[in-house]
């Protein structure tokens, strides 16, 4: 496993409620992800599982057991009824994937019917508990799921390491910075890809068609780079709970001085520009990101926040969150494979020829 601190954890999880749309549905708010692998973690380690304690309640009821439960029982309990409205664990983003272990321990849960028995019965809750555990316990050391597992992680850390490498390239060129997203999406009519014979049909996918159209904009972008000042380019594919295909452009942009300019009057915008549209299912527009978009978010030592300054105090901590935005997503939750999400398009390899 994997470990991150909390900074990390919060920051990871926000973005990935953000951009999925889970943070605007006021509806169900899931449990975070990460409280699932600590969960996992506790399962891992150990033997024996008590849901209940030995110890009565002060106000005893005809139908159910006056007992407390643990801690760890009030954990399981809680994760056990989330799993069913938890829209990563219920499969409810179309070609996404979510942690191989969390994935298991829904699927697990569901099995032997954790969320099916009343609180009156608790000796067969543990019971219960303890069998679906110890299936768990069985299944993550099987071949395929560790060969699974392995991949999932070696991946991850691949990108992490790719992302590093990156922007100390981007360091060793400027130590004066912003990003700016361009978010270019396609919408699916009732979540479903248009099949043959609807108006809208196209022979590509609509993943496809949006990967088509970025590829426009980063040409376009890239061989004007010595007026735009662009350093780097990131894409990451992105999708909603409403099943809208994303991909975010993010540019990395090189500043000479620390004035505030509005991105309406620079050479980047003007580029970007003709590309902007707003139809019945595609859409290019500006991200709305604090952090790699200006004009979101309050100001922070007098700057945008999509603004980094190497010299400045606490920039450490902000690269850190930046890091933890677009990078630990792709620990939790992935679209189409086990690929991770975040990608390099334009970096030093190309920007040295």
């Amino acid at each position: 496993m994997m470990l991150f601190n909390a900074m990390e954890k919060m920051e990871a999880t926000n973005q990935l409620n953000f951009i999925t749309g889970l943070s605007h549905n006021q509806r169900y708010i899931p449990i975070p992800s990460f409280n699932y692998l600590e969960l996992i973690q506790k399962i891992k380690k150990g033997n024996r599982f008590r849901i209940f304690t030995n110890n009565l309640t002060a106000f005893p009821h005809p139908n159910i057991p006056n007992l407390y439960k643990t801690n760890l029982g009030d954990t399981v309990y809680n994760h056990i009824f989330d799993n069913l409205q938890n829209p990563y664990t219920t499969g409810q983003f179309q070609s996404a994937w979510i942690h191989p272990e969390i994935a298991l321990l829904s699927q697990l849960m569901l099995k032997h019917n954790l969320h099916q028995f009343n609180l009156d019965a608790y000796q067969q809750i543990e019971h219960a508990c303890e069998t679906c555990f110890a299936d768990f316990k069985v299944h993550i050391q099987t071949r395929a799921f560790t060969s699974q597992i392995q991949s999932w992680i070696t991946r991850y850390r691949s990108c992490s390491n790719r992302y590093d490498r990156f922007f100390e390239f981007i360091y060793g060129e400027s130590s004066n910075f912003e990003l700016h997203s361009l978010i270019v999406q396609r919408k699916r009519p009732n979540g479903l890809e248009p099949t043959f014979g609807d108006h809208d049909f196209r022979s590509m996918t609509a993943y496809e068609i949006v990967k088509e159209k970025c590829n426009e904009i980063i040409q376009d972008v890239w061989k004007k780079r010595s007026k735009n000042n662009v350093l780097g380019i990131l894409s990451r594919e992105e999708i909603d709970i409403y099943q809208t295909c994303s991909i975010r452009l993010i540019f990395i942009v090189e500043k000479e001085y620390s004035d505030l300019v509005q991105f309406k009057d620079t050479h980047l915008y003007e580029m970007l520009e003709p590309h902007f549209i707003e139809l019945n299912n595609d859409r290019i527009a500006l991200g709305n990101i604090g952090t790699i978009n200006s004009g979101i978010a309050p100001l922070f030592q007098e700057q945008e926040q999509n603004y980094y300054d190497l010299k400045q105090i606490h920039v450490g901590n902000r690269l850190n969150a930046l890091k933890a935005q677009l990078v630990i997503p792709n620990y939790l939750f992935r679209i189409g494979d086990d690929s991770c999400s975040l990608n390099i398009e334009r970096g030093q390899t190309q920007y040295n020829r």
